[in-house]
């Protein structure tokens, strides 16, 4: 295989990947006590990670809203990253640590 190819081969995968990745939401999981909640800008604080609720956030267990949710109460969230920023798609209070 010629030089010229190789290189041509390189800057498609190169390419591909790259187009691959745009558009992709990091969804990811979060446990841990609420540290801190900052009612004013809607967000709370679960191991030094500030995340942010929105109109779309799912509440589960004894949460229906923002307002439910107390410092020291553990809880499971799923969370997207996004603009540099974690977003809560859903909190789910848990009784205790599992």
């Amino acid at each position: 295989m010629s030089s010229s190819n190789k290189s041509r081969i390189h800057a498609f995968l190169i390419a591909s990947a790259m187009a691959l990745s745009v558009g992709v939401v990091h969804a990811e999981d979060m446990k841990g006590r609420i540290q801190s909640i900052d009612k004013s800008a809607r967000s709370f604080t679960i191991a030094s990670e500030v995340i942010y609720v929105t109109d779309k956030t799912d509440y589960e267990n004894d949460y229906e809203r923002f307002e439910d949710l107390r410092e020291g109460h553990y809880v499971e969230v799923d969370i997207d990253r996004r603009d540099g920023r974690l977003y809560a798609d859903d909190i789910e209070f848990k009784k205790s640590k599992q």
